[in-house]
C-alpha cells in the first residue's frame, strides 16, 4: 500500500502542477447554459478585435431598482465583461443614478438634461417589502463613449407591447446586438453611403426627413437621378426607391438591375394602386385605379409581385372626425380608419422582431412567385380581419360603414413586406441593352445579395403640418390621436441595417433567451418555508459531514 502511494503521490502532483502551469497561459470558459447566454457570437468577437481605442460604458440604469430592472443592469455588467475577455481595449463601465439627487429640483433638472439627449426616462411600478406599490421613474440607457463621439443605447424599447418580465428578457435578447451596434459605430474607419433615386415622382426629402435623420448615425445619405452611367451605383452598399409615382426608362430599370447583379441591395417601396384622398375627404368615395410604374416585371423575376390592391383592416389607426352638427361648436372624435392598418410584425426575423405594429396607409397586397431558389420570408401583414378592394373599382366610405363586419372582412394575414435574400436573375437576360447605356456587357446572374419589397410608400413618409405660418414635423410613426409611435421608423433602420450587413451583426436580434419564471403565488404562500429551508440546510449538511469526519478519524484512532 505504502509503494502505491510513494509512486501514485508524485504523479497527482505533477499532474495537478501542469493542470495549473497550463491555465495560467490558457485561459478558458465554459458556458452551461441552454441557449448559450453567455457566449458571444463571432460577429460580436470580430468587431471587438478590431477596437480602435478604450471605451466607456455610461450605464444610467442604476441605484435602487426593482427586481425586473436589477437584473437587465446586471446583464449589461456581465455582457461588457463578457465583451472583454475577447477585446482588443477594454471597455468600462460607469454607473450614474439620475435619481441619486437630495432633492427634486436636482432631480428634474439632471431628468431634464437626459431627456435633451434622446435619453427619455420611463415610469416603473415598484413592489416594497411591505406590498406597497410606488412608482419609480428610471432611465433604461447607456452611453457607450469613444475620445470622438458618443453614442445612445436603448437597453429597453417601450410600448412593444410586453410588460415586466417579458419585457426584461425581450431587452435582455437584444442586448448583445445593442452593445455591439454602438461599438460597430465607433470602430468604423468610413462611413457607408446609401442613396433614395428621384426621377419618378418619389417622396421628397422632406417627407423622408425624419427616417434620414434616424439613418445618418449609420450611412451618409445621398440623393439623384440615374442618368446614362450603367456603374452610377457602385458606390452605395443600399438604395431606397420610395414610392415612384412615373414609370421607370428601361435605362432606369437596367442600371438598377446591374447593380443587383453586382451584389446592390434595394428596399423597394412600391404603391399597386393608386387613390384621390381629396376625393374621399371631400365626397366619401374615389376612383381606384392601378398605380404602374413599369416595375412589375423586375420584381416579379426577383420573386415577388405587388398586387393592384387596397387593404383595409379592422385593426387600424384612428382619424378625427367632426360630429358636431351644422352650426355647433366643432367636436372631434376618434373613429377607426380600415384604410390605416396596423400591420403585424414577424417576430422571427431581424427587421422586425421585438419592434411596434408598423403603420401603413393605404396599403397594397403582396405575393411571392417565381424562383424557389429565392429564399422569402414575409416580414408584415395585416391581421386576422382584412378587406381587399382590386382596381379598377370604387371606393365608397358610407357603403363600407353599413356592411356586416364579419362578411366584409373576410380576408386574412395579407402580406405587405417581404425580404428576399438570394442569387437573382437578370430581368434582362436574352434581352437588349437600351440604346441609351454606355455598356453593351449584361450580367446574368448575380452574386448573393438582398432586397427588402414593401407593398406602401407610405410607410417611410413623415407627415408635415403648418403651425402658425411655419411647417412642422410629425415624427415618423407617431399618431396624434392615440399619442403613440408606431414602429414603421425602426422598421425603416432595421431594414437598411439588414440589407447592409456583411458582418452577421443583425442576425443577434434572433438570440433566444428563454424566460423561466417562479410561480409567484407558491413563491409567496411559502415565503417563509423557502428562507428556512435555504438558511438551514447549508448548515445542516455541513454538519453532518462534521459529524461524519468526526466519527471516522475516532475509529481509525481507536483501533490504534
Amino acid at each position: 500500500m505504502r509503494k502505491i502511494l510513494e509512486i501514485t503521490i508524485p504523479i497527482v502532483v505533477a499532474i495537478a502542477a501542469i493542470v495549473l502551469i497550463f491555465t495560467r497561459f490558457a485561459f478558458f470558459r465554459v458556458d452551461l447554459t441552454a441557449e448559450k447566454r453567455y457566449t458571444l457570437s463571432d460577429a460580436t468577437k470580430e468587431q471587438l478585435k478590431v477596437m480602435r481605442e478604450p471605451l466607456t460604458l455610461k450605464l444610467y440604469l442604476s441605484g435602487d431598482l426593482d427586481a425586473n430592472m436589477l437584473r437587465l443592469s446586471k446583464t449589461v455588467k456581465e455582457t461588457v465583461e463578457e465583451m472583454n475577455v475577447k477585446a482588443r481595449f477594454p471597455i468600462s463601465i460607469v454607473e450614474e443614478n439620475p435619481n441619486e439627487e437630495i432633492d427634486d429640483e436636482a432631480r428634474y433638472a439632471t431628468y431634464s438634461k437626459l431627456e435633451s439627449r434622446g435619453l427619455r426616462g420611463m415610469s416603473v411600478t415598484k413592489r416594497e417589502r411591505n406590498g406597497a406599490m410606488t412608482e419609480q421613474v428610471i432611465f433604461p440607457w447607456a452611453e457607450l463613449c469613444s475620445s470622438r463621439d458618443t453614442m445612445a443605447i436603448c437597453l429597453m424599447k417601450p410600448s412593444t407591447g410586453m410588460k415586466g418580465e417579458e419585457a426584461v428578457n425581450a431587452a435582455v435578447e437584444d442586448l448583445e446586438f445593442q452593445i455591439i451596434d454602438a461599438v460597430r459605430v465607433l470602430n468604423r474607419t468610413e462611413i457607408k453611403k446609401i442613396a433614395f433615386l428621384e426621377g419618378h415622382g418619389e417622396l421628397s426629402e422632406y417627407e423622408v426627413y425624419d427616417a434620414c435623420e434616424a439613418l445618418s448615425r449609420y450611412f451618409q445619405i445621398d440623393r439623384g437621378v440615374l442618368g446614362y452611367d450603367a456603374s452610377v451605383l457602385d458606390d452605395y452598399c443600399a438604395i431606397v426607391v420610395a414610392k415612384p409615382l412615373t414609370a421607370f426608362s428601361e435605362r432606369d430599370k437596367f442600371i438598377i438591375d446591374q447593380y443587383i447583379m453586382r451584389g446592390g441591395r434595394v428596399l423597394w417601396l412600391i404603391d399597386g394602386a393608386r387613390m384621390s384622398n381629396d376625393l374621399l375627404s371631400q365626397g366619401g368615395s374615389s376612383p381606384l385605379i392601378k398605380l404602374d410604374v413599369n416595375l412589375n416585371d423586375m420584381l416579379f423575376r426577383y420573386g415577388v409581385r405587388v398586387t393592384p390592391t387596397i387593404l383595409e383592416d379592422m385593426q387600424c389607426a384612428y382619424i378625427p372626425v367632426n360630429m358636431a352638427r351644422s352650426g355647433e361648436e366643432p367636436r372631434f372624435e376618434p373613429i377607426p380608419w380600415f384604410f390605416h392598418p396596423l400591420l403585424q410584425t414577424s417576430p422571427y426575423h431581424p427587421i422586425t422582431k421585438m419592434i411596434n405594429a408598423v403603420r401603413a396607409d393605404f396599403a397594397s397586397g403582396l405575393e411571392l412567385v417565381g424562383d424557389s431558389s429565392i429564399h422569402k420570408e414575409i416580414i408584415l401583414a395585416t391581421g386576422n380581419a382584412s378587406h381587399v378592394h382590386f382596381a379598377p373599382s370604387q371606393i365608397d366610405v358610407a357603403a363600407a360603414v353599413n356592411v356586416e363586419p364579419q362578411e366584409y372582412f373576410n380576408n386574412a394575414y395579407i402580406p405587405v413586406a417581404a425580404a428576399l435574400e438570394g442569387n437573382f436573375t437578370s430581368v434582362f437576360l436574352h434581352r437588349l441593352v437600351p440604346d441609351s447605356i454606355n455598356t453593351n456587357r449584361i450580367i446574368e446572374k448575380s452574386a448573393r445579395t438582398r432586397m427588402v419589397v414593401v407593398a406602401d410608400g407610405d410607410i417611410i413618409r413623415n407627415d408635415i403640418e403648418k403651425y402658425n405660418s411655419e411647417l412642422m414635423l410629425v415624427p415618423l410613426g407617431y399618431d396624434r390621436v392615440t399619442k403613440q409611435t408606431h414602429g414603421n421608423k425602426n422598421f425603416i433602420i432595421n431594414a437598411l441595417l439588414y440589407l447592409t450587413d456583411d458582418e452577421g451583426v443583425m442576425n443577434l436580434r434572433n438570440r433566444k433567451v428563454e424566460l423561466r419564471l417562479l410561480n409567484r403565488a407558491v413563491v409567496d404562500a411559502n415565503r417563509n418555508i423557502i428562507i428556512l429551508f435555504n438558511t438551514v440546510l447549508p448548515l445542516v449538511i455541513v454538519a453532518l459531514f462534521a459529524t461524519l469526519f468526526f466519527i471516522i478519524r475516532k475509529r481509525k484512532f481507536s483501533k490504534k
